[in-house]
């Protein structure tokens, strides 16, 4: 018997996984929704959505987590860090954070209102240390249960700070970037989410994928059980003292005293048997998404992409959702070929139309490119996105990149699910529980579910100690 299962495959498992492993604890982690893996076209293997993270130390809660995983210099070594490019017709620049080429850049993109410009960036990326100091006292957010609600108010009440609002304006191009950083479009989520990726964007190596599996490696090494990624979970095993699951491949039943489940509740439902999925009907409509990252492929010869075009990219779209694309150049098959992905707000309703809808889809995503890159088209190879390619996604098993509704009992503003769920013994760890906060909610919730397992496990068996 295990001290406990994980399952799903979105980040917050995996780091749950090795924190637990890391603290001298038995877990088992089954990814089971694809979400873990990148998808294959033919000789390419790509992340299922884009993924930017601030950086590391940008990011005090992951900065912390690598540290107790002995990972810090590992996954330093590794993050990209990057400049982003602002595109329109007419208008091509960097927002480089090389102090000695940033004035001249903007002077001769901006021209008078460069530095206009510059002080308004640097004022985003001051917004977010606002909440600094309430997240350095690591709240329980969002708080389960009338008394901690209780406690939560009165701890909120001692910081200002977290109705701090990012000084961008709405129509300015750099905030249509949120989506892509956060589900959530209130102060909090646009103050912290903008302001720590304009301080220095970096990209993962593989994309989130990647590094979930540097993570993955890491709680193997740590003694988890950590099973292949294509691994189906028949169902969730919910009766008599703990919870546990029942693997489609096996016979047997693997127990532990918690279920951790990394994996949106609507997923984590469907392995629920059907008597006690009754449970989840108040909870299901609570965090929801009707719209989603699509993200489009493009393999292409690197010669193909226009002189100065760096790695990262945010394209104005006036005519599409949100605004704006998001362009990321990844490597290629060989030396000599790229990656363009693209990616920008569509609606999820839109796969029900089928491949029809989605290459009318991709065909409005193209013509925006094409306004910055008229000549790139000609020299496409291959294109493919994972709402038609990635078996997992196409069978409804997991979205890459869905953008949730929060509800209106959001705790200020970010949170979705509490890390209660529906079932006993089964916690919630998952990006539906901080979405507001995008990849720094993901780490707090595996940092909060860790506490919520050790805290009842240590308290029944004090043998249990944490490792150094």
């Amino acid at each position: 018997m295990y001290d406990a299962i994980v399952v799903g495959g979105q980040l917050p498992g995996i780091i749950a996984t090795a924190l637990l492993a890391r603290r001298g604890l038995q877990v088992l982690h089954v990814p089971h929704d694809g979400l873990s893996q990148p998808y294959t076209h033919g000789e390419l293997k790509l992340p299922q959505a884009p993924f930017l993270i601030p950086p590391v130390k940008g990011t005090p809660a992951f900065d912390e987590v690598l540290s107790e995983l002995g990972l810090s210099a590992v996954i330093s070594r590794m993050v990209q860090a990057t400049s982003l490019q602002l595109l329109s017709p007419g208008q091509w620049f960097e927002l480089t954070h090389d102090e000695k080429r940033r004035g001249p850049e903007l002077a001769r993109a901006l021209g008078d209102a460069a530095e206009a410009f510059d002080e308004l960036t640097r004022k985003a990326q001051a917004s977010a240390d606002a909440s600094d100091a309430f997240f350095q006292s690591k709240p329980d957010l969002p708080p389960d249960g009338l008394i901690a609600r209780w406690k939560f108010k009165r701890h909120v009440a001692r910081f200002a700070g977290l109705e701090t609002d990012t000084p961008l304006p709405a129509d300015q191009l750099l905030t249509k970037l949120r989506p892509f950083v956060s589900s959530s479009d209130v102060p909090l989520a646009r103050a912290r989410t903008l302001g720590r990726t304009l301080a220095g964007p970096a990209i993962f190596p593989g994309g989130r994928e990647g590094l979930w599996a540097q993570l993955a490696d890491r709680a193997r090494e740590l003694g988890a059980d950590v099973l292949p990624g294509d691994e189906p979970i028949e169902r969730l095993v919910l009766e008599g003292a703990g919870a546990g699951v029942r693997l489609s491949r096996h016979d047997a039943v693997y127990r532990a005293a918690f279920v951790v489940a990394a994996m949106d509740l609507d997923v984590l439902t469907r392995l629920v048997p059907d008597k006690q999925r009754k449970a989840a009907a108040k909870a299901l409509p609570q965090v929801n998404a009707d719209k989603a990252i699509f993200t489009l492929h493009l393999s292409l010869p690197e010669r193909a992409l226009p002189r100065g075009f760096g790695t990262l990219a945010l394209l104005e779209a006036p005519e599409l959702e949100g605004g704006a694309l998001l362009l990321q150049v990844l490597p290629g098959v060989n030396a000599e070929q790229r990656v363009l992905a693209v990616s920008g707000l569509a609606a999820i309703g839109l796969r029900a139309g089928g491949e029809p809808a989605v290459r009318a889809f991709t065909a409005q995503l193209h013509a925006a490119v094409a306004r910055v890159m008229p000549f790139t088209k000609a020299h496409i190879t291959a294109e493919t996105t994972p709402w038609l390619d990635a078996p997992r996604v196409v069978a409804g098993e997991g979205e890459p990149a869905p953008l949730f509704q929060l509800p209106e009992s959001s705790w200020l503003g970010v949170s979705g699910h509490g890390t209660q769920s529906p079932w006993k013994r089964v916690l919630l760890s998952s990006r539906q529980v901080l979405p507001g906060l995008g990849f720094e909610g993901e780490v707090l919730a595996a940092q909060r579910a860790v506490r919520q397992v050790e805290a009842v496990l240590r308290k029944n068996d004090p043998l249990k100690r944490k490792t150094a």
